[in-house]
């Protein structure tokens, strides 16, 4: 019973020391398994071994990255001494880590016995737009890592005596993979008339953004772009953000100058304001206020008066009908 309760407390008094290390601490790893998240953020898988290290790296861009998903498969053995095994997250780690390195410098930041169980879930904070909460089924590390050399360190030690060779040997299969952030990019491409350089106001969701900026992190979803200006004629847009994605938006800014579209046949004969008009295909600008357009068709004649806005399109359409009757 004596040497149970001493066990007890050498392994109480052990646990002390590593909850309570926090400063920087140097020590010595058996390996150092090396992993890079790629710019796909697909999972990788990797085995660790007892007293083993993990150093994840990061790609450049680490924008949507806001945390990381270990998956533990746990050795059989390890259920049977409990308590046996802790993990543990560091920071500030010295040297930059590689395979050929086994001495370290660093500060643990967070430490945690592996359960008796067969798997383990163990997320690691990154960004502050971390959200994941706490649960039966997984551990959330509560502080967020300072990211150097960019990578996190995780590493694997005994923290018990007297554990069976077997144990000492076993591995854990881990499955990293990265916690995205529920966002993504909008790029917006304006294009004004030619000859034409007026100021306009850019709102997503009402809120102004600067246009110069592009492009912007949005939450994924649908959100809507307005585009307000005293030269240019307002546009609106729905659009929807995808996860990690960029959504790409072409608007075309439209003189507020009030256009004529017409449609006639292709004999008639169409005058604008008493002038003649050689190509009724084309948009014709117009100022605001009231226009004559006259159709001549052989002996018939038509007149229409339209009152014009700023702002506005119209189109006038000469429809031409036959009407039977029958006695």
């Amino acid at each position: 019973m004596k040497s149970v309760i001493f066990k007890k407390l050498i392994y109480f008094s052990l646990l002390q020391v590593l909850i309570f290390s926090l400063t920087s601490e140097t020590f010595r790893v058996r390996k150092v398994h090396s992993v890079q998240i790629n710019q796909d953020y697909e999972i990788t898988n990797v085995s660790v071994g007892m007293n083993d290290a993990l150093s994840i790296s990061f790609p450049e861009d680490m924008t949507f990255i806001v945390g990381l998903e270990l998956n533990i498969k746990i050795p059989e053995i390890i259920t049977n001494y409990r308590d046996s095994v802790v993990y543990s997250l560091y920071e500030n780690i010295i040297p930059a880590p590689t395979q050929k390195i086994i001495d370290y410098e660093g500060n643990r930041i967070s430490v945690n016995t592996v359960p008796a169980k067969l798997s383990q879930t163990v997320y690691i904070p990154i960004s502050s737009k971390f959200s994941i909460k706490e649960s039966p089924y997984a551990i959330v590390i509560q502080k967020t890592p300072t990211i150097k050399n960019n990578c996190v360190f995780f590493r694997f030690q005994i923290a018990m005596k007297g554990v069976p060779e077997s144990l000492a040997l076993s591995n854990f299969d881990i499955s990293i993979k990265p916690v995205l952030s529920d966002e993504g990019y909008f790029n917006l491409k304006i294009q004004e008339p030619p000859l034409k350089k007026e100021t306009y106001t850019v709102y997503v969701d009402d809120k102004l953004v600067d246009f110069n900026k592009m492009p912007i992190l949005l939450k994924t979803g649908e959100h809507h772009l307005s585009i307000t200006s005293e030269a240019y004629r307002n546009e609106t847009r729905t659009f929807r953000i995808e996860q990690i994605k960029t959504t790409n938006l072409d608007v075309l800014l439209k003189s507020i100058e009030p256009t004529i579209d017409i449609v006639a046949p292709e004999n008639a004969k169409v005058f604008l304001n008493d002038k003649l008009l050689t190509n009724t295909q084309e948009t014709f600008i117009v100022q605001s206020g009231e226009h004559t357009i006259k159709f001549i068709i052989g002996d018939y004649e038509i007149v229409k008066k339209v009152s014009v806005i700023n702002g506005r399109s119209y189109t006038v359409n000469l429809n031409i009908d036959a009407t039977i009757t029958e006695e």
